[in-house]
C-alpha cells in the first residue's frame, strides 16, 4: 500500500474493519488487511512512518520473557516523535476477581473467563502467553521508552474488543502512551525512535 508522504499516517494492529485514514496490520490475510506481517517485526516500515497506531487485544500474545519489550520498542520505532499508541489489553486484575466469583458465576461462565486469561486458541496466534495489568502494562511501556502513559475507559475509535464486558463488568485494559518528542530527550539519552542507540549517536547526531 503506498501513502503520499504528506498524508499523515495510522495503523490499525490487528483490525478487522476498514476506516479512512487507518492501514490494517495482521499477520493472517483477508481482504481488509493492508500490511500481511507479524506485529512484532515491521521492517517494511521506515523511522517516524506513523503518528498513531492502534491494537485491541494484541500484546498479550507476545511472550512477556522479551518478546514483548521488543515489539513494543518496534512500534515505538515507527511512530513518529509525540506519536501516540492505544493498546487494550484483557485485565488480568479484573478477569482473576471474576473467575474467584463461584458463588454468582456458573462453571461454563468461568470457563469463558479462563478462555480470556489464555486465549480463545482458534488458530496458532490465538494463544495468550502473558497476563497485564495496569502495573505490569505500564511498567513495559516505561522501559520500552514511552511517556505520557495513561489509563482510560475507552477509545472511542473502533468497535471492539476495548470496550468487551462480561456480565456487565468491562474486562479490558485502555491505555495511552506517546513517544517521546526529540527536544524532551538529552543526547545521552536513549533515541526516542527506538533504535536503543543514545541520541546523539541518532537522531540527533549533528555530524
Amino acid at each position: 500500500m503506498s501513502v503520499p508522504a504528506t498524508v499523515p499516517r495510522r495503523l490499525h494492529v490487528g483490525g478487522h474493519v476498514r476506516r479512512p485514514g487507518w492501514e490494517i496490520l495482521d499477520v493472517n490475510a483477508a481482504p481488509y488487511v493492508d500490511h500481511i506481517c507479524n506485529a512484532k517485526e515491521l521492517s517494511i516500515f521506515s523511522d517516524n512512518s506513523f503518528i498513531e497506531l492502534y491494537a485491541s487485544h494484541v500484546v498479550e500474545h507476545f511472550d512477556y520473557m522479551a518478546e514483548l519489550g521488543d515489539t513494543l520498542k518496534e512500534w515505538l520505532r515507527i511512530l513518529a516523535p509525540g506519536g501516540r499508541v492505544y493498546i487494550s489489553v484483557p485485565d488480568l486484575d479484573v478477569l482473576a476477581a471474576l473467575f474467584l466469583c463461584k458463588d454468582k458465576l456458573s462453571a461454563d461462565d468461568r470457563f469463558m473467563v479462563m478462555r480470556m486469561m489464555f486465549g480463545g486458541h482458534l488458530d496458532a496466534h490465538d494463544y495468550h502467553v502473558v497476563g497485564l495489568n495496569e502495573e505490569f502494562l505500564r511498567g513495559f511501556l516505561q522501559s520500552a521508552g514511552y511517556t505520557n502513559i495513561c489509563k482510560v475507559d475507552g477509545f472511542g475509535l473502533f468497535e471492539d474488543t476495548s470496550a468487551m464486558e462480561f456480565g456487565g463488568v468491562a474486562i479490558s485494559l485502555n491505555m495511552i502512551a506517546e513517544k517521546p518528542h526529540l527536544s524532551a530527550a538529552g543526547r545521552n539519552d536513549p533515541c526516542p525512535c527506538g533504535s536503543g542507540k543514545r541520541l546523539k549517536h541518532c537522531h540527533g547526531s549533528t555530524a
